[in-house]
Parts: C-alpha cells; structure tokens; sequence
C-alpha cells in the first residue's frame, strides 16, 4: 500500500467517526456528492462512506435522503413485491377479502417503525396471514415478522407468531402457511 493509499485510508476512517457526530443536512449531501466524485477511493469505501452518510441523513432530514438514496422502505418493498409476485404465479389469490400487493403498516403510518411494509391474504373465514418487513428504526437490522391469526369477535386471536432474519426461511414459511389456509377454503 503507498503512501497516499495510507493517507486515504486514514481519511476514511477519520471521515466516518465524524458522520454520525454532523446535523447539518447541507453538510451530508455535499459528502455525499464528494464520496460520489472522488476518483481514488476504493469501492467498498465508498459504500461504508455513502451507507453511513445515508443513515445520518435518514435522521437528520429524511426528504433528502429519500431524494438521494430513495425510499426508506425500498428494500422491503423489493423484496415483498417479488415474493407476492412468485406467490400470485403459483396460487389463485382471488379469495383474498384484503387488497392484493405490498402495503405500508399502521406503524410506520404512526411513526412506531422506521419500516413497516406487508403482505396479506385474509379468507372470509376470517383468517388473516401476513408478513411484514420490519425495522424499528434506523440503525436496527430488518427483520420479517409472519403473524397468522383469526381476527373478529368470534375469532381465536393470534395463531402463529415468528420473526425471521432469513429471507429464504421467511418466504418457505409465508409459503407453507398460504398454501395451507387456501387449503382450508
């Protein structure tokens, strides 16, 4: 490693101790647009540099950083946009008594969740199963949250409850389940 090599990686980590320490919005973005043009930083850099500065936008004005870095939700909906699609090819969703798709939750709606995105099939029986992408907040890792249950007044509450940090584990559950209460129908 050269020199400048040492002397930019010194940069680096000097860079990132202080993110988290800036509030001022205009400051970030024009980090970020620094990170963005430097020509000699090494990628995986670059993305330590641009994840951190996101994050601190996130908290520190969150239109900007959904301006540059899109949605908070983003990941989430990606996912459970491509799950729902798989799931609407193998199995005959016409049942469902809730909107078809990918819907924003109540507490991200009430600000309880930094994240809160679903997917949903409810029988008229009235068995509800979902899955949801959760993240508390900001810095916390998304997990998936899968709750079955029998709503109403004649219903037997909550079934099923998990969370899953394996998207694969997620999807073979919500799967499982989806295809026993279409089952039942």
């Amino acid at each position: 490693m050269s020199f400048d090599a040492k002397k930019l990686q010194g940069q680096v980590k000097a860079v990132l101790s202080r993110i988290s320490e800036l509030d001022d919005a205009t400051a970030l973005k024009r980090l970020h647009a620094n990170i963005h043009r430097h020509p000699d930083l090494e990628d995986i850099d670059r993305e330590a540099l641009d994840e951190a500065v996101m994050k601190r936008l996130r908290i520190v004005s969150p239109a900007i950083a959904t301006r540059l870095g899109g949605p908070k939700d983003e990941q989430g909906r990606e996912f459970l946009e491509a799950l729902y699609e798989r799931i609407a090819a193998e199995f005959d969703l016409s049942g469902n008594q809730l909107k078809n798709g990918v819907k924003t939750g109540g507490y991200m709606i009430n600000g309880t969740r930094y994240v809160d995105v679903y997917i949903s099939y409810k029988t008229a029986t009235r068995k509800n199963l979902s899955l949801a992408w959760i993240q508390n907040d900001v810095g916390s890792k998304p997990c998936l949250h899968l709750l079955l249950r029998h709503v109403g007044a004649g219903g037997m509450g909550e079934l099923q409850n998990k969370t899953f940090e394996d998207q694969d584990k997620a999807t073979e559950a919500y799967t499982r389940e989806l295809a026993h209460l279409l089952s039942e129908t």
